[in-house]
């Protein structure tokens, strides 16, 4: 049987309280805190409105993917396979037009680097037709939910058209970036899944915003025999048998502007609460510490990165969670390292970490490839100059983890 663990960490809303402390340096150490939180006022409010405008659409798309994750559980809809055998439903043509109607509300010009294209629903016969009139019906259920009476109702052209704005070729000059459902595979599962929206200027991240509906508000994991999972204690499962009133104890909003920090709101808009500051590991207790990775073997060497932990004296079991989810895990400490290692000649999109990686650095982390080199956002639609994999830890961890890395790759058949 599965227990539950609740790791030794929560959002960082402060530092640490202790008993007072006269000392001379106080004040510079004041001044220096004040003038920190006034570039990150700063940062934020250059890109205000985008980041406003992102969280309205992925509180939107969360809304939308949660409805049909209900769907898919009950068995009333099924996922597809696409031509690359990935797996695609509703939610994932669904999201991608209602995000893509909300930005263009602001910006009609936008263009957007997404992973959905409507040429199966378009081309795809009387079943196309069919799952088309699906999405459009779900868009506009969505819609009016949010928007109430200044919701439009968009036609199957228009949908198919907002559909179609992800196919940008992304590299210089702005995009939008977006992956409607990240972990498709965990979505239908009725698992972890992200709604992950990144907007970046000539290869720059600059905002972030990543709709996690299904992640606990605190960390709590189930233990398995060869790893961990996000879990709820027996005592909250007992509250929400019995009907209890919870508020927010799951769904989660990680939200970045460069050089402004990373927050987490609740995805449910009928839950008013200020946004959590939000931090990666402070310090790293081998002994304590946990590792991410992708939940399929076939998605990222396991063998591999449970040398490199081996290396770096990570005792622990890994946390194995579908889609960019993990990368909020490192944002908020749950975890101290993401690793990522994928079959040699795979090329990783970049929908697939934009958000989280923005989430991640402005959160106090580091993200690179597996040689330390910064990722390449400005190549188009594939991280093209992608070294091995992609790594994600705190900024004073990286260095011990690229050792790790290269002592483990020195000995391996990868």
């Amino acid at each position: 049987m599965a227990s539950v663990i609740r790791l030794n960490v929560a959002p960082i809303v402060g530092a640490r309280r202790g008993a007072p402390q006269k000392s001379r340096n106080a004040a510079p150490i004041r001044a220096a805190a004040a003038a920190k939180k006034s570039d990150a006022a700063a940062a934020s409010g250059q890109y205000a409105r985008e980041l406003e405008v992102a969280t309205d659409a992925v509180r939107m798309a969360s809304t939308l993917c949660q409805e049909v994750q209900a769907q898919l559980m009950r068995q009333d809809e099924q996922a597809e396979t696409k031509d690359d055998r990935s797996l695609v439903t509703l939610a994932d043509y669904a999201a991608q037009a209602i995000i893509s109607w909300r930005i263009q509300q602001e910006w009609s010009d936008f263009t957007m680097v997404g992973e959905e294209d409507a040429e199966a629903l378009t081309e795809g016969g009387e079943g196309g037709a069919l799952t088309l009139s699906k999405i459009v019906k779900l868009v506009n259920k969505t819609l009016k939910l949010h928007k109430g009476m200044d919701a439009p109702e968009l036609t199957s052209t228009e949908v198919v058209d907002l559909i179609n704005k992800g196919g940008g070729a992304g590299g210089k000059g702005r995009h939008w970036v977006l992956d409607p459902v990240d972990g498709t595979l965990g979505f239908v599962r009725g698992d972890q899944y992200a709604i992950a929206l990144a907007m970046m200027e000539d290869g720059d991240l600059k905002v972030g915003v990543m709709g996690c509906p299904n992640m606990p508000k605190i960390g709590e994991v189930l233990e398995y025999d060869s790893s961990y999972t996000y879990g709820f204690s027996p005592r909250l499962v007992s509250k929400m048998l019995a009907g209890e009133s919870l508020g927010w104890y799951k769904g989660c909003i990680f939200t970045a502007v460069k050089g402004g920090g990373a927050y987490m709101l609740p995805c449910d808009p009928a839950i008013k609460a200020d946004p959590l500051p939000v931090a990666v590991s402070k310090e790293f207790d081998p002994q304590a510490a946990k590792f991410c990775e992708p939940v399929m073997k076939a998605n990222s060497s396991q063998g591999f990165t449970a040398s490199v932990a081996d290396n770096l004296g990570i005792e622990s079991k890994p946390l194995r969670v579908y889609s960019q989810v993990k990368y909020g895990s490192v944002a908020r400490a749950d975890a101290d390292v993401f690793m990522k290692f994928p079959k040699a000649g795979y090329k990783e999109k970049i929908w697939d970490h934009a958000a989280g990686v923005i989430i991640v650095e402005e959160a106090g982390g580091k993200v690179t490839d597996a040689g330390g080199a910064p990722l390449d956002w400005a190549g188009g639609r594939y991280l093209e100059s992608l070294d091995r994999g992609i790594v994600a830890t705190s900024t004073a961890l990286h260095q011990r983890l690229m050792d790790a890395v290269s002592k483990s790759w020195s000995s391996s058949q990868l």
